[in-house]
Parts: C-alpha cells; sequence; structure tokens
C-alpha cells in the first residue's frame, strides 16, 4: 500500500518528470536512479521517515540534474544552489509541500 499519495506519481523538475515508483526496497529507504529518471521509495514508510527520504532523494536530484559535484564544490556553493533547487521543486510541485506537511503533523 501507497502509504504517501496514490496520485503522486511524478515530480517536475525544471523541464524532466521524475517518476515515483513505490515499492518494497531491501537496504534502503529511497533510491533516484538518474539514469532512468526514476524516484523509488519504499512503500511502507511513514511521517517522519517519510519526510526525511523524501527531501534526502530530493538533494540527489537536484545535485544530478544541476551537476553539483560535492567533492568539487564547497559547502555555500552547494547550499545556495541545493536551496534554489527546493525552491524550484515546491514551486512547480505544490501538493508536495502539503504531502510533506502530512508527514509530520
Amino acid at each position: 500500500m501507497n502509504l504517501i499519495n496514490p496520485d503522486l506519481k511524478f515530480i517536475k523538475y525544471r523541464r524532466k518528470k521524475i517518476k515515483i515508483t513505490y515499492k518494497d526496497l531491501v537496504d534502503c529507504y529511497g533510491l533516484y536512479d538518474p539514469n532512468k529518471q526514476i524516484l523509488y521509495l519504499d512503500q511502507n514508510m511513514k511521517n517522519e521517515r517519510l519526510f526525511n527520504t523524501i527531501l534526502h532523494e530530493l538533494f540527489h536530484v537536484i545535485c544530478h540534474q544541476e551537476n553539483i559535484d560535492v567533492n568539487k564544490r564547497g559547502e555555500e556553493p552547494i547550499a545556495k544552489e541545493v536551496g534554489d533547487g527546493y525552491t524550484r521543486i515546491f514551486k512547480q510541485n505544490p501538493n508536495l509541500w502539503n504531502i510533506l506537511h502530512d508527514c509530520i503533523f
């Protein structure tokens, strides 16, 4: 059973549509496959674990889409670009904010 939202099937980022697939994951809570543009989320998560996993995986989406190499950049440039990326995600996916809110309240 999908504990997030059965209508959340993708996330838009710039001109990309990143598909969301819910399944039983063995060694992790979430996984972003940049080659297939798929975000896998463990279908059994809820509450704070779900909130944290979505934000964690969105960080990977942003880093990949913006070509951010965390090994070559300083903390401030990464923080700025990731912050801008989150702003872009929430503006393009307004229902995502409500889904995340419901995870922790």
